[in-house]
């Protein structure tokens, strides 16, 4: 029953025993959040969940910027007409030192428990990289479970989450008397120019990050079903004239006694240390007003800052305000053309390779990767050639350097350096030729990849 490409809409493959695999339409929105609202429960006597089908219904909505009904890979139960597995593929770009790349993003990943371990999950994942790939993505990316998505070709190599919390005992209050410098107001449609130069500014520190045009931010204003309570309430940050200084991401919901801020940035003028107080107090104001859809949810009691493993907003805090660290995890990342994604960021390693000490070198560098492995060259300070390669055992070349397989990609994405690579794994290893000039083109840089669902 094979009877398109997988990336096509009209593709369909029969699994045997009634379990057909394909592409999902806007019909299936209701069994589709039949199993996302009973898979994810905390435990296997608790109601559906509730709040799941909302988001669900916007990425099903046809108006997502970044996803369309038809992007669901499924499979379906035709005896009982049931979807008892399925996953979606959200369509992206990010940056790599500023060189913009497309990236597909599958998500909601589920399963239902009387249909696991029979490979379900892989065949939904051969439709979404197939059409990730059919849609020109040099890239995919996801979030979940320590170790699962390695079995796809995935590793981990960029930073996700890391964060700071600060209590609301410890927030500066104002004096008697004292007016509050700074105040907190709701982003409209009208502040999209505004919201989208201060996002560039704020994401200039990294070297992944997520390009939002004003589709999406709009999307995000004025969009989004306001019972989804996923992405973020944007705030403004104003002045004691009005004037637009910087912004706050907020968290729509609360799931536990924290209130989340998913980015926080000023003008490049402005003092964050000046303006980082009145945030803290407008916060700590609204925290009642957020809706915690369980019902036993405490009482918000801090303000925890997810802005990455490093952050101006952590400086500002200090010590004093600094009550609880919590490191990155990390996206999963795959590169399934990698000599293609490398020539596509060429620039940006050449601009590395210029700076460095090795400006202008000449020379060939082959990568082992044991199941394979990359060959570059270069030509005065040019990287001419990046190919596969693979090493000759028959007393060919040698690879120069070894990393185990897909572990390079940490390297590539600034997750870790060569240094701490090799501390990490015995077969990282790089001969004195070619440890330095590695070290130039992939030196260990922040990420931060901001969600949009």
């Amino acid at each position: 029953m094979k009877t398109a490409p997988l990336h096509s809409q009209n593709y369909r493959r029969d699994l045997g025993g009634g379990l057909v695999l394909r592409w999902s339409t806007a019909a299936d929105l209701d069994r589709l959040n039949q199993l996302y609202s009973y898979v994810f429960r905390n435990k296997a006597d608790d109601p559906p969940n509730q709040v799941l089908p909302h988001w669900i219904s916007d990425l099903m909505s046809g108006r997502h910027p970044l996803i369309g009904p038809d992007d669901f890979a499924l499979v379906e139960d035709t005896d009982r007409e049931q979807i008892v597995t399925a996953t979606c593929l959200l369509k992206q770009t990010w940056a790599y030192a500023g060189i913009p790349f497309a990236v597909g993003r599958p998500e909601v990943v589920a399963t239902h428990p009387e249909y696991r371990n029979r490979g379900l999950v892989r065949a939904v994942f051969e439709l979404i990289h197939a059409r990730s790939a059919a849609s020109g993505h040099l890239v995919q990316g996801i979030t979940g479970i320590p170790y699962y998505y390695r079995q796809f070709g995935y590793e981990y190599a960029l930073d996700l989450d890391g964060s700071r919390s600060t209590y609301f005992a410890a927030i500066p209050q104002l004096k008697d008397g004292e007016a509050e410098p700074y105040s907190l107001r709701n982003a409209t449609l009208d502040d999209l120019p505004r919201i989208m130069a201060l996002y560039e500014h704020d994401r200039a520190r990294a070297v992944i990050s997520a390009q939002y045009d004003e589709p999406a931010w709009r999307w995000l204003i004025d969009g989004q079903g306001c019972n989804s309570f996923e992405n973020w309430h944007i705030q403004l940050i104003l002045d004691s004239s009005r004037h637009i200084q910087g912004y706050a991401l907020v968290g729509r919901r609360r799931w536990d006694d924290v209130v989340l801020v998913f980015g926080l940035a000023v003008a490049p003028s402005v003092s964050l240390a000046a303006v980082l107080p009145s945030v803290l107090r407008a916060l700590q104001h609204q925290a009642p007003n957020i809706p915690a859809p369980d019902p036993k949810t405490p009482p918000a009691s801090r303000i925890h800052f997810v802005l990455g493993r490093d952050h101006p907003v952590y400086a500002v805090l200090g010590e004093k305000l600094t009550h609880q660290r919590r490191p990155p995890y990390a996206w999963y990342v795959r590169v399934p053309d990698l000599p293609a994604f490398m020539r596509h960021i060429t620039p940006a390693l050449e601009q590395r390779l210029a700076s460095s000490p090795l400006a202008g070198h000449s020379g060939e560098v082959r990568l082992d990767f044991y199941r394979g492995g990359l060959r570059m060259v270069f030509a005065a300070g040019k990287l001419m050639t990046i190919e596969d390669w693979q090493v000759d055992h028959n007393w060919g070349p040698r690879g120069q350097a070894g990393f185990p397989p897909l572990v390079f990609l940490q390297l590539l994405f600034g997750h870790r350096g060569l240094a701490e690579l090799r501390h990490a794994f015995p077969d990282v290893w790089a001969n004195d030729e070619v440890y330095p000039l590695l070290e130039a083109l992939f030196p260990p840089q922040p990420a931060w990849v901001l969600l949009l669902d």
